[in-house]
């Protein structure tokens, strides 16, 4: 039922590093009733199955939507889901499967 602040996140998602404030958390205490998370490998696995499959290089941040699809497939099976794939904020030199 409120905000808790997390002002140095550590992720490969770094489109989404702004934090939730009061004038956002009005909408999301009103209107959301679910929230899903993804871990950092779960977030890289949905871009490496975008690229396996589509061979679209998907950013960390667009990812997150299909990385929480596929680790909760009962809650999305018979629906219509649809993910936006953007890329442009992609380094292909840092790709995160690619690291060592």
């Amino acid at each position: 039922g409120h905000i808790i602040a997390d002002d140095a996140p550590q992720t490969i998602a770094d489109g989404l590093l702004v934090p939730l404030k009061e004038r956002t958390w009005h909408f999301v205490s009103n209107y959301v009733t679910d929230i899903y998370t993804a871990s950092e490998e779960e977030i890289i696995d949905a871009m490496k199955i975008t690229w396996k499959h589509l061979r679209i290089v998907m950013e960390a941040s667009c990812a997150v939507p299909l990385a929480t699809i596929l680790k909760n497939k009962d809650k999305f099976a018979g629906k219509r889901v649809g993910v936006i794939i953007t890329g442009g904020n992609v380094d292909l030199d840092k790709l995160p499967w690619m690291q060592g």
